[in-house]
């Protein structure tokens, strides 16, 4: 029986998924400043061939697409880890605050795609969600696809301009309300009666 000798492809698929891996660190960090990332930007940035990038993404929409899918599955992550809904939530919601060129470019989207965004985030939360229900730190009355109506409002006070970057103080305070509105005080208050 002749031995198999490891396949030169090996190497390359090694090397092809790290440069992904920095392609998309570095894009990620691109959008969290500027929506009009030039693929050539993201080249420099990770010290890649301008070829390398553009082998992995033709264009800033499927960078942006990727970049989504990478924070989609670091959310997953999360839920498997069995991390309280609030701090998921919190995760999000902090997440739609510091990534705004993203969220914008997100935007300009067709909607189909923009609700199958939302989608898969809110199916990503709803056992989270569920959990919260059942041991009384969310109210019961809030369906899975209110999330997506928390998401929009939250969307409507950042790109208002009322809610400033720097300091950060005035996104978090608006994080803590949504937080806050979304709990079941009933188990948390003493009976007046």
């Amino acid at each position: 029986m002749r031995a198999v000798r490891p396949s030169a492809a090996m190497p390359r698929r090694v090397d092809a998924r790290r440069n992904r891996e920095a392609i998309l660190r570095a894009a990620d960090e691109a959008f969290s400043e500027d929506a009009d990332v030039a693929l050539d930007d993201v080249a420099r940035r990770t010290g890649l061939g301008r070829a390398t990038v553009y082998r992995h993404f033709p264009d800033r929409t499927a960078l942006a697409l990727a970049v989504a899918a990478h924070h989609l599955a670091e959310l997953k992550n999360q839920v498997r880890g069995r991390e309280p809904f609030r701090e998921l939530l919190r995760s999000m919601l902090a997440m739609q605050a510091r990534r705004r060129p993203l969220v914008r470019l997100f935007r300009e989207l067709p909607e189909r795609s923009q609700r199958q965004h939302a989608h898969a985030v809110v199916s990503l939360l709803r056992p989270a969600l569920e959990e919260a229900q059942r041991d009384g730190t969310v109210r019961s009355d809030i369906e899975p696809a209110d999330l997506a109506l928390l998401f929009e409002m939250h969307e409507a006070a950042l790109a208002s301009g009322l809610v400033t970057r720097e300091p950060t103080e005035p996104a978090e305070r608006l994080v803590r309300v949504f937080l806050d509105g979304l709990a079941d005080h009933r188990n948390h208050t003493a009976d007046t009666g």
